[in-house]
């Protein structure tokens, strides 16, 4: 009975110390919001297509650790093809389906849309440099 009383007082003090040095180590999350826009692509004869990503970066600090997260929050199209009522139809078919895609992939690997393959293109194109951007920063 005295050994098991003394092997558990000895180890509550080896744990003490360790107990002490984990609870010194703060944890620090820094988060920052920002918009990075991709630069006009050309969608063949119809126009122009831009992408704006707003992109939310998570910073965990503990210790000496540093991890980094980025994710898409929203993206935009604020310039696409809309000269023709055929453009305007495509693209307000289009446009909604490569904006959920790229939400739901957090990537550029995303499908194009039949029928606007050419605006889709143009799209990608836009969104892959918009991403290197947000990487960048």
């Amino acid at each position: 009975m005295h050994r098991k009383v003394l092997a558990a007082v000895g180890a509550i003090a080896v744990a003490l110390p360790v107990a002490n040095a984990a609870a010194a180590v703060k944890k620090k999350v820094a988060t920052v919001t920002k918009t990075v826009t991709g630069p006009q692509m050309i969608a063949d004869r119809w126009g122009y297509v831009e992408v704006a990503l707003t992109v939310k970066k998570t910073t965990t600090t503990v210790g000496t650790h540093k991890t980094v997260k980025r994710k898409i929050t929203n993206v935009t199209v604020p310039l696409y093809p809309n000269h023709t009522d055929r453009s305007v139809f495509i693209n307000q078919q289009a446009l909604p389906i490569l904006v959920q895609e790229t939400i739901r992939a957090q990537s550029g690997r995303i499908d194009l849309v039949s029928g606007a393959t050419d605006t889709s293109d143009a799209f990608d194109q836009s969104l892959q440099s918009a991403i290197l951007k947000a990487k960048a920063w």
